[in-house]
């Protein structure tokens, strides 16, 4: 009994786990999860309830439950496709009443029910192609898709299709059915919901067992506004073609055959068929064409059978023809072409029309025989040289074939051509000059490996792309030219706007542009939108300006996202957007930052310079000068001395020293030598040098002392020098003579030693009283004289 009441609450337990255990998508955005190819086993959780779309597809999911989708209540687009789903619970899609698109397709569901469908109001799209179902449902399966516009559906395992299956299904606009191996079709069944625009028929099987069949189903479905495409079936026997007699009688214009594969006479028979009819248009897209050699006899005679007046449209896209070279199909279906309007030769290794055809397409307008293998000779047969047939042509695309020069003389005759596309093809470089048709609007030469491009390009022209190629500038005079593509170059700056007046639209990505500005747009009178961006722009101050108010103060706007304009320079903005750029004050105003640098620089200056002045740095430092080159040479001893003084003195004051000091000073017993500038100099040499060198080798340095000498800017350095040497060496060799009575605060306050010893000793004053001049004299003489003993004579201050 314990055990019992136990087990409800484990198996409660076991769910609540793997509820929580659920698979979580990897690739969500905001809206939508694109959870393709994660190996999923289950529906994952919905990140959020805002998920409008939903790719489960190619994952391992093999059951959907009934609360598979209750957090995916807004979803619109939900594809399952290539799972290996088997069953799905009847209230699955209930939440899903949003749901426009449901794609189930190639999964193993063998039974389809009507309770999927039961909630799903707004579904427009509905694909179920590739499953294992032999029927579609016990009947009425799509009542209540009343919104439904398009069904996929079948598969190889379908076996029957009822009236009953498409009940309800009025707004139905498209039927991609895949019958491949269908057995029995109720007629009336698709008849029923009414004309269909598209209707894609793959019934490999029964055009070849059950002709019947198909033509029940043409029935159906054959009307003059319906496109009937024929897919994934190989027709080889003309018999195969027999059931084409309902669409020709129920005014079919336009076929298609996709991914097919036909013989020639099943083709021919097809035209056969369809001789005298509706037909418009008739197109081979992704198609084999086999047999070529059985139409080697009969041509004439299949001819004259064949007339399709009402043809104006024919498209060969993608069509493999063994043995192209061989192929016979023009010369087949020359004849039938004759008001033909359009023609599409697309991947179909053609390589040669004649000029007999061109002359007989009169009415052609349009003509795309892009990749292919025309070389400039066969294309030049195919234009008859430039003189005469498709004389009504508008527009013929010759892209990405073997071509290699540029021909105008081709179309020169071509009044009414307005479109020319040559993309594709290896020309390297253009005539200097050309002659294209007045007419002619649009030309494309792009990815043609243009170095350069002139004069030829025709003057008519309003759209022109050149994307693609090497070109390094385009500066080519075009007054009509509208829009311009030049994307994928190498060119560094914008086309000269005055060339362009009427340009509207501009494409110039991936090229070497570094930078434009509005003033470089406005010269464009009519440019409304610009593709730029993929550029390696130098991101100066006026650019990111620029761009960041382009969206609002500039009437051209970017044709391109905004973030696709990269910076690649300065260094400290690489890699972002330009509009996001965010530059420095000094990059943006350099000239006035560099004005207030430098304004800075030269306050500093002149600050430092005061307070250099101010506090005599600068003389200390040349005193230092001084000193240390004194300090490198040897010191003289006493009596390696040459001069007993050096006498400093202003000029004006050399007569005194003439007439009073050098006589009384020389001329005694025994005689004083005295080195005076004017006379002991070196002359030649620097007179710094002279002043340290005198002083050095006097005893004493003997100054003397007025107001013209405080003035004196000689008399200054060698008192500066004499004042470094004493405050370095500490002696007694400076002998001051005052001339006359001197303000002692005239003495720069540097010389404080100096000051100090004015102050207190070691000077002499020139008397006033003659009677006290010998004494002057003979104290001076006392001062000056080197003693024996080599010990310097201290005195103190003498007044006379």
């Amino acid at each position: 009994m314990r055990i019992l009441t136990f087990l409800p609450f484990v198996l409660l337990l076991m769910h609540q786990s793997f509820s929580l255990s659920r698979a979580q998508c990897h690739s969500c955005e905001q809206t939508s999860c694109n959870c393709s190819g994660q190996n999923l086993r289950t529906v994952p959780e919905a990140p959020s309830k805002l998920i409008t779309e939903l790719d489960l597809s190619f994952n391992g999911l093999v059951t959907i439950s009934k609360n598979d989708f209750v957090a995916f209540s807004r979803l619109q687009s939900l594809i399952v496709n290539n799972n290996g789903i088997q069953k799905i619970h009847d209230e699955a899609f209930f939440p899903l009443t949003n749901l426009e698109k449901l794609d189930l397709s190639f999964n193993r569901l063998e039974t389809l029910s009507a309770g999927w469908f039961e909630k799903l109001f707004s579904l427009h799209h509905l694909n179920l192609l590739g499953n294992k179902y032999k029927m579609l449902g016990q009947g009425n399966v799509f009542q209540p898709l009343k919104k439904l516009k398009t069904l996929l559906f079948g598969g190889p395992d379908l076996q029957s299709v009822r009236k009953s299956d498409f009940s309800g299904l009025s707004a139905l606009e498209e039927v991609v059915f895949d019958g491949k191996n269908l057995r029995y079709y109720a007629e009336g069944s698709l008849g029923q919901i009414g004309p269909l625009k598209f209707v894609t028929l793959g019934l490999n099987g029964p055009f070849s067992r059950n002709r019947a069949l198909v033509e029940a189903i043409l029935s159906d479905v054959v009307h003059q506004n319906t496109t009937l495409t024929f897919t994934d079936t190989q027709f080889s026997e003309e018999d195969q073609i027999l059931p084409f007699k309902v669409a020709h009688r129920g005014g079919t214009t336009n076929v298609i055959f996709k991914n097919v594969t036909m013989t020639v006479p099943a083709t021919l028979a097809f035209l056969h068929i369809m001789s005298d009819s509706n037909l418009t248009r008739l197109a081979l897209v992704d198609t084999e064409l086999l047999d070529t050699k059985l139409l080697l006899g009969p041509l004439d005679s299949i001819q004259n059978l064949l007339h399709m007046n009402r043809l104006e449209e024919v498209v060969f896209k993608n069509v493999a023809v063994s043995q192209f070279y061989n192929f016979p199909a023009l010369l087949v279906v020359g004849s039938l072409v004759g008001m033909v309007r359009r023609v599409s030769l697309i991947n179909c290794t053609f390589f040669l029309w004649p000029c007999v055809y061109s002359a007989g397409l009169s009415n052609l307008e349009y003509t795309d025989i892009s990749d292919n293998l025309l070389s400039d000779l066969l294309f030049s047969e195919m234009m008859c040289n430039g003189n005469g047939g498709l004389w009504s042509l508008q527009t013929i695309n010759v892209s990405r074939n073997h071509l290699q020069s540029i021909n105008s003389q081709l179309f020169t005759k071509l009044n009414k051509l307005k479109n020319i596309d040559m993309s594709g093809n290896v020309f390297h470089s253009m005539p200097e000059t050309c002659y294209w048709p007045p007419s002619l609007q649009f030309l494309n030469l792009s990815s043609t490996h243009l170095l350069n491009v002139t004069a030829c390009l025709p003057v008519s022209l309003r759209v022109l792309d050149l994307s693609d190629n090497d070109l390094t500038v385009f500066n080519i005079n075009l007054p009509f030219l509208t829009e311009l593509y030049i994307s994928g170059n190498k060119i560094g700056r914008l086309p000269e706007g005055v060339l362009y007046p009427r340009l509207t639209f501009l494409s110039i990505r991936n090229n070497n542009l570094q930078t434009f500005s509005g003033t470089s747009l406005n010269r464009y009178n009519d440019l409304k939108s610009l593709e730029a961006g993929a550029n390696k722009y130098v991101c100066s101050c006026d650019f990111v300006a620029f761009m960041t108010s382009q969206s609002t103060s500039s009437r051209v706007t970017f044709g391109d996202d905004s973030k696709s304009y990269v910076c690649d320079s300065p260094d400290a903005v690489r890699g972002k957007s330009a509009a996001e750029a965010r530059l420095s004050v000094f990059e943006c105003h350099t000239a006035l930052a560099f004005s207030l640098l430098c304004s800075g620089i030269l306050v500093v200056f002149l600050l430092v310079a005061g307070l250099c002045y101010k506090f005599s740095v600068v003389w200390y430092l040349k005193m230092s000068w001084y000193w240390l080159r004194a300090k490198r040479k040897p010191k003289l001893k006493k009596g390696e001395l040459e001069y007993d003084a050096f006498v400093s003195y202003s000029e004006m004051d050399s007569g005194w020293v003439e007439a009073h000091l050098v006589p009384e000073l020389e001329q005694t017993e025994p005689p004083l030598r005295l080195c005076l500038h004017k006379r002991d100099f070196v002359p030649g040499g620097w007179i710094l040098d002279n002043i340290m060198d005198a002083i050095d080798k006097s005893h004493r340095t003997l100054f003397v002392l007025s107001q013209h000498f405080v003035n004196s800017e000689w008399c200054k350095y060698e008192l500066d020098y004499t004042h470094f040497r004493v405050f370095d060496q500490n002696d007694d060799t400076v002998v001051l003579i005052l001339l006359e009575p001197i303000d002692k605060d005239t003495i720069p306050k540097k010389f404080c030693k100096l000051r100090r010893v004015m102050n207190s000793r070691t000077y002499l004053e020139w008397p006033d009283d003659d009677d006290q001049i010998p004494r002057f004299w003979q104290t001076l003489k006392t001062a000056i004289k080197r003693p024996d003993n080599g010990n310097c004579l201290r005195f103190d201050n003498v007044d006379f």
